[in-house]
């Protein structure tokens, strides 16, 4: 009978029918490989460059002078800027309206893992998915889109906060070969201003949007307190002065002319290419920042090359301190107020 039945419906499909081909994925895939390949390409062009116009024998000299109680310094001041950076997402969770914030000390083991995640993993963006994800009950049915949009801007932030550091640091201490930071400075935080406002304009936009970027938009966290808001820059500005300060504590101690004000311009503005995905990690475009800016004050090459690849070693260590944490067992989800 079950073969009678089989006849009699000739537009059934075969019990064997093919799972449809996922053609859409493929360039998809594709496309995400060569530009890992490309930014690979380019981080090794970048190290390949630097390593042809310094003198190897004094790289070494330098990376052999530095002092031990400067590296500490450097691992300590990099673990503290995760800590302060904790507490800038904390606070951004606030100006979100965030219901149900995590304590400040998930947080802060969330910021390292995530640290570990951008550092080692190709993309430099793998960490913030994971905070996001980590964090999305903080908004509650909102959830991931409220929660993953809060990491973006605490990144935008970052940006911003290295920027008016290194604009107003000059702005008092110019310097006079070193050119261009206040024009890459209004850049940068003009297309920060408008990412910040047109997120918190989301949900006004939602209705005149087609399709998908109506339904994104209307997902999207409003600003809830303008004074939390304003709080977090501050603290971005911190963050990026202890990033600048980790800088100085390792190149001063290779070359004692420079002073602290030249590392407040110059550390931030190398650190900014870790915001841009040129390069795996920013590592490479980093370092020829520092070559090129601290060569203009003077600095001879293979030093300013040893102290970026110093700074880098202390993110390095921070970092897999984060992954650690990441295999340890999780503490039970703090989530009071």
């Amino acid at each position: 009978m079950t073969d009678a039945a089989s006849a009699e419906r000739p537009d059934a499909p075969p019990a064997t029918a093919p799972a449809p081909a996922p053609a859409p994925k493929a360039p998809s895939r594709a496309r995400r490989g060569a530009w890992l390949v490309a930014r690979i390409g380019v981080t090794i062009g970048a190290f390949v460059y630097l390593l042809s116009i310094v003198d190897l024998h004094e790289l070494g000299a330098a990376l052999g002078r530095l002092s031990p109680v400067a590296m500490i310094t450097a691992v300590a001041l990099t673990a503290l800027n995760i800590v302060v950076a904790s507490f800038r997402w904390r606070v951004l969770l606030s100006a979100y309206g965030a219901p149900h914030r995590p304590s400040l000390l998930r947080l802060t083991r969330l910021y390292f893992v995530g640290f570990f995640y951008n550092t080692f993993l190709p993309g430099a963006v793998g960490g913030d998915v994971v905070r996001g994800v980590a964090t999305r009950e903080a908004f509650g049915t909102a959830g991931m889109a409220s929660a993953l949009t809060v990491v973006f801007v605490e990144r935008v932030l970052g940006l911003s906060g290295l920027l008016l550091l290194s604009a107003i640091v000059f702005g008092l201490h110019p310097m006079a070969h070193v050119s261009g930071i206040f024009g890459w400075a209004a850049v940068g935080l003009a297309a920060a201003f408008a990412t910040v406002v047109g997120i918190a304009a989301g949900r006004r936009l939602s209705g005149v949007l087609p399709g998908f970027l109506g339904r994104l938009a209307a997902s999207l966290p409003a600003i809830h307190s303008l004074g939390h808001f304003v709080l977090a820059l501050g603290l971005s500005v911190g963050t990026q002065t202890l990033v600048a300060l980790t800088g100085h504590v390792l190149i001063s101690n290779l070359d004692s002319h420079v002073v602290v004000a030249d590392s407040l311009v110059i550390v931030p503005v190398a650190a900014a290419a870790a915001y841009f995905p040129i390069t795996v990690a920013g590592a490479g475009a980093r370092e020829a920042a520092f070559v090129h800016l601290y060569s203009a004050i003077g600095v001879t090459r293979p030093i300013a090359l040893a102290a970026s690849l110093l700074l880098l070693g202390a993110q390095l260590v921070v970092a897999a301190g984060g992954g650690l944490l990441s295999l340890a067992p999780a503490s039970r989800r703090d989530t009071s107020p």
